[in-house]
C-alpha cells in the first residue's frame, strides 16, 4: 500500500516559499504508517518532515536535537521509503490509480531523483 499525502504546498514549487511553508510528517505519524503495513509514501512538498526553519524553532523551543529530520530517522529502525516533491496529487481521485516510480540507480546513495507517475484504473 501506498500513502500519498496532499498537503498543497506544490503550488509553491520553484518559488523561494515552496522551502518555508509546509507541515511535517512527524516520527509518531510515520511509524503508525508503518505499522499499518504502508511501506512507501509520498508527500507534495519540500520534504517528508518541517521546513528547516520550523524544525530549528521547534529544537530549540523543546530544547531537544532529536527533533531534526525526526521523520526520516524513523528509516534506521523501521523500513520505509518516503517520495518527496510530488506535484498534480490534487489531480488524482481518492482511489483508483496506480502509482509508478522510476528512481536513479546511485551506488551507495541512501536517496536519490525518481520520476514519479500515476496512472488511472
Amino acid at each position: 500500500m501506498i500513502v500519498l499525502i496532499r498537503t498543497g504546498n506544490d503550488k509553491y514549487m520553484g518559488t523561494p516559499d515552496f522551502f518555508k511553508k509546509g507541515t511535517g510528517v512527524s516520527a509518531e505519524a510515520t511509524a503508525w504508517l508503518i505499522d499499518k503495513g504502508v511501506r512507501m509514501m509520498g508527500i507534495d512538498q519540500w520534504g517528508w518532515d518541517l521546513p528547516l526553519k520550523h524544525m530549528i524553532k521547534k529544537a530549540r523551543t523543546e530544547q531537544n536535537q532529536e527533533l531534526f529530520w525526526e521523520g526520516h530517522l524513523v528509516g534506521q529502525d523501521r523500513e520505509y521509503c518516503h517520495m518527496e516533491q510530488l506535484t498534480n496529487l490534487d489531480k488524482l481521485p481518492l482511489t483508483g490509480f496506480t502509482i509508478m516510480a522510476f528512481p536513479l540507480k546511485i551506488t551507495g546513495a541512501s536517496a536519490g531523483p525518481a520520476r514519479v507517475v500515476a496512472t488511472l484504473d
